[in-house]
């Protein structure tokens, strides 16, 4: 075979594998176009929410991987709360976005700290991995066998998840690239990434749901990754891995990935044979400037809410909610309000309202009563519809920026049995800015500058919401113009 036909053919085969592997609607980084080398791995990690970067528009994939961003895409990967702030490390603080992260992949074991003389550790974030360094985190991570560079190294060789630097050399020593870091990463999560394929067989479960509803198998372990079929009770599957609460299997003919959580061991018994899967259109995620937001002021006209010191709910609701509208001018998404005068709409008609108006989560502002005797601020969700995990992220994302707001005391996240909420057929979350007769959280509630901020930090919260829940990473483009960064990742 002549040189330059065994060049055409590897690129033939390269454009085919290219077109087996998942797919991404996502934009890409500014400095990742599709020509890049790493661009399909990169953008299938920014579809997951899993990329780290100090930009919201670059990645920097030539510049060096650092331990802190290595651990903290690990840590997404797997799907890890990044909520523990409790300060482990002498150079974390607690105002490092990734320090949950950087906690939960030192206590399992998957990177370690440096012992001080003192007996405390550092973690030192900034410290760049060389490429045996990767090697051993990933085998730590994903649960191989190795327990040192170069055997982790032969074991990613082997699975096909990393290729030497030339002459059999995997390069253990050298410097590790954001770009190639993302290529390893994406392959320990996705077989259909590496350069050999999986020779073992797997072990078969079936899922496991009620006979109404069906199983979306994804092209990634998270929800933000397109759905390319559904599969329906008793199916039996192949189940070859697990990353974090999802596992990657094969299916139909097709491999993708299940959550855990509706698959069984033992085949459901069920009235009938079981059903065949359906495909699905993969690119089922709604444009950016088409999501809606419905925001609700409550009560208004002759229902004014609670009282206090001379303010009404109904009046310092839709004055923020006002407030928030010139918000929403300046993203593509769309905030939509149930009222904006002082009128009455009743629980039902603010619920419908959502569902007329193709809400995409809905919002509703109150403020609190007690006798003057409680203080604080809480957020409810409704824990029996079919939304509840969208409902309960949107009231995390929301209730950590009115903290960070006002900071009064802290009632935190709960489930509400509200017919506001219970009777809403779109991710809702009802948020109680503070005790109107409280005259310390009055003190705040009743300064037009303070609903101001309000109004800021209950967008900020559904920004952050959409950015990290929703996985539309063209949120963060926004951020900048409000003065504002995207929180951590609370859900």
């Amino acid at each position: 075979m002549t040189k330059p036909l065994y060049s055409v053919l590897l690129g033939l085969i390269a454009l085919f594998t290219l077109s087996l592997l998942p797919t991404t609607t996502e934009a890409s980084y500014t400095d990742v176009p599709n020509t890049y080398r790493t661009h399909v791995e990169v953008n299938y990690l920014k579809q997951g929410g899993i990329t780290t970067s100090t930009s919201a528009t670059h990645f920097y994939p030539d510049n060096a991987m650092t331990r802190e961003h290595a651990a903290a895409m690990i840590g997404k990967a797997l799907q890890f709360s990044g909520t523990d702030t409790t300060v482990r490390f002498t150079d974390v603080s607690s105002s490092n976005t990734y320090m949950g992260y950087l906690n939960e992949a030192a206590a399992r074991g998957i990177i370690n700290g440096y012992k001080n003389a003192d007996g405390t550790y550092q973690f030192r974030p900034n410290q760049t991995l060389t490429r045996g360094e990767m090697a051993l985190m990933i085998a730590r991570a994903f649960q191989y066998n190795s327990t040192t560079t170069n055997a982790a190294a032969i074991e990613l060789m082997n699975k096909g998840i990393a290729a030497g630097v030339g002459k059999g050399n995997f390069g253990t020593t050298q410097l590790m690239k954001r770009g190639d870091f993302s290529v390893f990463l994406a392959r320990a999560i996705n077989a259909d990434f590496r350069t050999k394929a999986i020779t073992t067989a797997g072990a078969q479960m079936f899922v496991n749901v009620s006979e109404t509803d069906s199983l979306n198998f994804r092209q990634g372990p998270a929800t933000g990754y397109n759905t390319t079929k559904r599969f329906f009770t008793a199916y039996p599957i192949e189940v070859f891995y697990s990353v974090g609460d999802w596992v990657y299997a094969k299916g139909a003919g097709s491999t993708g990935f299940f959550h855990k959580n509706f698959l069984s061991t033992n085949q459901p018994t069920i009235s009938s044979t079981p059903k065949e899967p359906e495909n699905v259109w993969t690119n089922t995620k709604k444009p950016f400037n088409n999501i809606n937001i419905i925001i609700d002021p409550g009560h208004g006209a002759h229902d004014p809410g609670a009282i206090g010191h001379g303010f009404q709910e109904k009046n310092v609701v839709l004055n923020i909610a006002l407030s928030m509208e010139k918000y929403f001018a300046k993203v593509p998404f769309n905030g939509i309000l149930t009222r904006k005068t002082d009128v009455f709409l009743t629980l039902n008609q603010r619920a419908k309202f959502a569902h007329a108006n193709n809400g995409d989560a809905f919002l509703s502002i109150h403020a609190n009563a007690l006798n003057g005797s409680a203080q604080g601020q809480e957020t409810f969700y409704y824990a029996s519809n079919t939304n509840v995990d969208q409902s309960k992220a949107l009231a995390t994302y929301v209730h950590k920026r009115m903290q960070e707001a006002w900071g009064l005391r802290d009632r935190g996240v709960k489930r509400g049995n509200y017919a506001i909420l219970r009777e809403n057929t779109v991710p809702s979350a009802l948020a109680e800015i503070g005790f109107i007769d409280n005259r310390t959280d009055n003190a705040y509630i009743a300064s037009p500058e303070r609903r101001e901020q309000m109004a800021r930090a209950l967008f900020l919260g559904i920004m952050d919401y959409l950015y990290h829940y929703e996985n539309y990473s063209e949120a963060a483009n926004y951020y900048s113009q409000f003065g504002a960064k995207p929180s951590a990742k609370h859900y």
